[in-house]
């Protein structure tokens, strides 16, 4: 499985092909991989534009879209774990949704007056206006907090990304706001922020290799594409079809045993 990153930032993983979003770049990415399943990964609508075009041009047989609508350090987490070896392009929704239910952003912010989701209290909206003030974003719970000196993340987790805008939110940054030295730093990240200022960090709970492997444990509940048979868990990115259920195989002891589907489905070789 190769893996493309349409419109990704400079420091996501090295084995992450970055494009523009641009219908041109992305099928001349395509083109000049070699003969193996293609995921196309995305998080923006422009993006997500752009790989459907894209698939339309160069058929759906190797080409999956993969999008999700998450922040732009989340979105390197989850590349991340996209980028473990021998994994199956049939597997890359599973381990996305598993990178990222493990995974915790928090943005600082220097405004939340024009912030629409979450939605900021009137009282933090005001106070957006006062000088050296900021405020504390999570994603995750979509909750909005007065900043008081900690983002509040989690350690022990072995990535840490963070992104930031050219000028600092507050003094001294990376003081005591991490619980360590970042693993990797995204440059010119667009993060689509509303607020000048802003600072933007993901990492996940525990070991990435940890979030991959129990994404993939449950593969043999995975159903079957109804247009090109591949398995998928959820919805098939090659055809956006969702999966064919078989009837549940422990209603009782003569139920009928769930349709066999090809041994290379979700497996890392």
């Amino acid at each position: 499985m190769q893996v493309i990153a349409i419109g990704g930032s400079e420091g996501v993983h090295p084995a992450v092909h970055r494009v523009e979003p641009a219908l041109g770049e992305v099928v001349e990415a395509v083109a000049g991989l070699l003969a193996d399943d293609v995921v196309l990964a995305t998080r923006g609508e422009p993006a997500r534009k752009v790989a459907r075009a894209a698939r339309l041009v160069l058929g759906p047989e190797r080409i999956g879209l993969l999008h999700v609508d998450v922040p732009v350090t989340a979105w390197a987490v989850m590349l991340e774990g996209l980028s473990a070896q021998g994994l199956t392009a049939s597997s890359a929704r599973a381990v996305a949704d598993g990178v990222l239910s493990r995974t915790t952003t928090r943005a600082l912010l220097s405004s939340v007056a024009s912030l629409q989701r979450p939605t900021p209290t009137f009282r933090q909206h005001a106070g957006s206006y006062l000088p050296r003030t900021a405020f504390v974003v999570d994603t995750g719970r979509g909750t909005v907090a007065r900043f008081r000196g900690r983002l509040g993340l989690p350690d022990g987790g072995d990535v840490l990304v963070v992104a930031r805008s050219s000028r600092p939110v507050v003094r001294d940054e990376d003081g005591d706001l991490l619980p360590r030295t970042p693993d990797t730093e995204l440059t010119a990240a667009q993060a689509g922020w509303s607020a000048s200022r802003w600072f933007e960090v993901s990492t996940i709970d525990g070991a990435l290799s940890t979030a991959v492997a129990t994404a993939l444990s449950r593969s043999y509940l995975w159903g079957a594409c109804d247009a090109c048979g591949r398995a998928v868990s959820g919805a098939c990115i090659f055809c956006d079809i969702t999966e064919r259920r078989a009837g549940n195989p422990w209603t009782g002891p003569r139920a009928s045993s769930r349709p066999s589907l090809p041994d290379t489905q979700g497996v890392v070789s």
